[in-house]
Formats: C-alpha cells, structure tokens, sequence
C-alpha cells in the first residue's frame, strides 16, 4: 500500500499526455511548481558556486578556454535540436498518443542529423583555433547531447503536467553528481578533460532519469496524422528554433572572435567572466521558464489570468535577479578573489562590464515567455532577423579591442535593443507595454539605488578582512537598503505589501 501511494503522489498512475488535472487547478498547481524549483535553487547554487571554486583553483584559464572554444558549437546544435518541439509539446493543449509518437521518431532523425554534423565539425574545429585538443572535446561532447536529444519528449511531458517535483530532484543529483566527477577529475590532474566530464555526466544522467520518471513510451508502429494539426507544432517549433539558431549565433560570436585572436588564456577569462555574469540570472530564470512556460501556456486563453501570472512571474524574477547584478557589480573585486582567486583577477572589468548587459538585457530575455506562451514564435523569429545582425556588428566592431572591446560591443548592442524588443513583442499581447514597465520599475528603482548607496557608503567603512568577510557585512547592508527602497511609492499603481499577500494566499491555498 505505501508503494502504491508513493506512486499515486509522483503521478505514476496518471496519463502521461494529459493535462485535465493540471487545467483543473492551475493556479494551485504553478504557485507550486514555482516553489519547488525555488525551493531547489539554494542547493543547486552552493553546488555551482563549490564546484566552480574548486575547479578555478585546480586549472587554469586555458582549460576553461579550450571548453569554451566549443562552447560556440554546442550551443547552436541546442538550438537546432529537437526543430524546437519540445516546447512546442508543452505549448500545446492536447496530444494524443499518434502525434507524441510521431513527434519522437521525427525528431529523432533530425537530431542524428545535427549530431553527426557535429562530430564532422570537430576537426574544421581544431584546425580553425589551432587547437588538436578539441577533437576530442566535440566527440565526448557529442554523446552528452545526443542523450539529451533522446530524453528531450520525456522531460517536456513532465514539464507539461507541471512535474516539476520530480525534474527538480533530477536536476539536483545529476548536478551533484556531474560535480562530484569533474572535480576528482581535476584533482587526479585531468586538466580540461575534468570539465567535459563534468558536463557529458550530467547530461546523461539527466536523460536517463527522464526515461526512467515518464512512463510514456514512443509505439513503433506510427499511424497516419492529421498533418494539418502536427504541421502546426512544426511551424511552431521551426519559428522557435530558427529565432533560437540566430539569437546565439550572435551571442557565440564574442568566443569565436576572442578564441580565434587571443587564444585560450584570453577567453578562458571571458568565457568565465560571461558565466559568472549570468550566473544569477541564470539561477532564476532557466527553472522559472519551464513553469512560466506551462503555466502561461494553459492560462493563454484567459486574459485576466494571464496578466496576472505575467506579473507576479516577472516581479519576482526581476526583483530576485536585479538586487544580485547589482551588488556584484559594485562588489567586483572581492566576488572574484572569493569564487576564484587571485589568479582570475584580469576578469574585473570584464565582469563588470558583462553585468551591465545582463541587467539590461533581462528585460529583453524574459520575453521568450510571453513569445512561447502565446505562440507567437513567428514574431519572435521576425524580431531575431533585427536583433542579432545588430549584435552581430557592435561585436565585430568591438573585436579590434580585444575582449574588453567585444565586451562593450555586446553590452552597448544588448542596451539599445531592449526596450524596442519589449515593445515588438507586446504590440499585439493581452500583457500590454505599461504592464511591463510597471512591473519592473520597482525592482529596477530598488537595485541601482542601493547599489549607488553601497557604492558611496563604502568609501565611510573600514577595511573589512578577509574578503568574505567584507561581502557578507556589505551584503546584509545592501539587502536592508534594497528592501526599505523597494517599498517606497513609486506611483506605479503597484502594491508591493499586497502583492506579497496575494502570494502568501497562493502558498496557503496550495498548503491545504
């Protein structure tokens, strides 16, 4: 009996395509989803920021130059794998048992497809940088993936049924683990090899975790489909993807020129100032997306509804992630000698300078969401046809200056485009251009405010030894100076107290 009700609660017994229970209460459902992945974050942060400490104190610049130095292609088969169906499965209302297995078994093709494209890259790879090593880099890089392009139907029916639970403790242990590998494999002196490992070990064990906890399973003999109703996820999902190849092209752009001017040293230090740039944004946004995703998906035909989930999505990630950007902005210096040590203090001014693009830049990034959500990935292709040639030339340009000059190419590109991004993309949604811009007023005002006040106040402190020391008592400050600004009336028409209310109801509810 105790086995029958675990199964019951991790919804082994449920359809693994349907999504009435989800529709039934999805309010309940996506405050507590968003929970659960929060709930998650501060283990998988200690994880990322241990595990990194340790690695940047074990290599050098160089071994994390030549992974990046690759970085550029994985990326774009990402964006080419699965034609974007994935997201188009959680997107869509209703799937039968034919469509899902059509679906797998068409996509499958397409990512053999990519995958071999990628190992026959590998030597164009190494001799484009001169770089023998990254043969092998591509080849083991290329199992990792391919085991997350066999799992990619699995974990999208989860996410679809707002399992979030289960995808949650999946990521944890496959984090852990990945971890665990990479750093005894920089310790026995692997060099390079142990961040490979750490990344090729924790996709497969993400893969096959997602077999194991989706009971769906693709049938071998595929009926015929109504092709107008698959043809719609495939446009669905080739506007994804071609918006999703273009916008990272751009973005790769910036390894590719530094890895092929300066070499590896050079963009081991880019590479990781750009990580730990986008480190905190990445901590919210990426698990947030999933639930955003589902949950606006179901609530798309309500507008109401989907305003309101708009708003309470994006106020808490942009009152989470901007406090972060700012206080590591002012707080460079002692950040870096803390995850990483001296060694890696070259990377300031390109830490800075990279926080101010994700800043900015987190405006234009979340709306992904309200483009997938709604299924507008026809405009959101349409906009990337403007926004990554732009980026492209504010990078090229800035490439005669070295890193620090790809840098501010990218970071003036991303801060012209944002705010014309944000009006392309709500021109024609239920979630208007005010709505927006109130929304993330607060926690804008509420940032840049206390980082002015931590940035002259400091000059007034005494030296603070050691420098964990220093960030924890500058910390405490900045998040009393953020909290007490982020309840000052802005006249925006925003109740922060009521707000939290409303959030605190939502959490009571789902408790009962």
């Amino acid at each position: 009996m105790k086995r029958a009700s675990f199964w019951a609660k991790s919804g082994k017994n449920r359809d693994p395509l349907a999504t009435d229970v989800v529709q039934s209460d999805l309010k309940v459902r996506s405050v507590r989803s968003g929970l659960i992945t929060f709930a998650a974050q501060p283990v998988k942060f200690a994880l990322g920021v241990g595990s990194t400490a340790i690695l940047a104190r074990l290599l050098q610049p160089e071994d994390f130059g030549l992974v990046a130095m690759v970085t550029p292609l994985l990326v774009l088969v990402d964006s080419i794998s699965n034609l974007g169906l994935e997201t188009a499965i959680v997107h869509k209302a209703q799937l039968n048992p034919q469509q899902a297995s059509a679906i797998f078994w068409l996509s499958l093709k397409i990512n053999a497809f990519v995958i071999g494209g990628m190992v026959l890259m590998a030597p164009v790879l190494a001799w484009f940088y001169g770089r023998g090593e990254l043969v092998g880099i591509v080849l083991m890089m290329a199992v990792g993936a391919f085991a997350l392009c066999a799992a990619f139907q699995h974990k999208s029916l989860l996410q679809r049924q707002l399992r979030f639970g289960i995808l949650t403790t999946i990521e944890v242990v496959s984090t852990v683990l990945g971890a665990f590998v990479g750093v005894f494999a920089a310790w026995r002196g692997f060099g390079y090899w142990s961040l490979v490992l750490q990344l090729v070990v924790m996709q497969v064990s993400n893969s096959t975790a997602y077999w194991f906890a989706c009971d769906w399973r693709p049938a071998r003999a595929i009926a015929s489909q109504p092709q107008a109703d698959l043809g719609q996820m495939i446009s669905y999902g080739a506007h994804l993807t071609g918006f999703r190849f273009l916008t990272r092209f751009g973005k790769q752009l910036d390894r590719v020129l530094i890895g092929y001017f300066s070499g590896a040293a050079a963009l081991g230090l880019y590479s990781v100032a750009y990580n730990w740039a986008y480190f905190p944004f990445d901590q919210i946004y990426n698990p947030m997306f999933n639930v955003a995703v589902a949950s606006l998906s179901r609530a798309h035909e309500d507008p109401q509804s989907y305003r309101l989930y708009c708003r309470r999505g994006l106020l808490l990630l942009f009152s989470l992630c901007m406090p972060a950007l700012a206080f590591l902005f002012v707080e460079a210096r002692p950040v870096i000698l803390v995850l990483l040590g001296e060694k890696w203090l070259e990377a300031i001014p390109l830490f800075r300078l990279l926080l101010i693009a994700v800043f900015v830049g987190s405006l234009f990034r979340v709306t992904k969401w309200l483009y997938v959500s709604a299924g507008q990935t026809q405009r959101q292709f349409r906009w990337a046809l403007i926004h990554t040639p732009v980026s492209i030339v504010a990078i090229a340009i800035g490439a005669g200056w070295g890193s620090f000059g790809v840098a501010l190419g990218y970071t003036v590109a991303i801060c012209l485009l944002t705010v014309p991004s944000v009006v392309y993309c709500l021109k024609f949604s239920a979630f208007g251009v005010e709505d927006f811009f109130k929304t993330a007023v607060r926690p804008i005002f509420a940032s840049t405010g206390a980082a002015a006040i931590l940035f002259f106040g400091s000059a007034f402190l005494p030296p603070i030894n050691p420098p964990i020391a220093a960030l924890i008592v500058k910390g405490t400050g900045f998040g009393i100076c953020y909290l007490l600004l982020w309840l000052v009336p802005l006249g925006d028409g925003q109740d922060p107290i009521l707000s939290l209310k409303t959030l605190i109801t939502s959490y009571r509810q789902f408790r009962k």
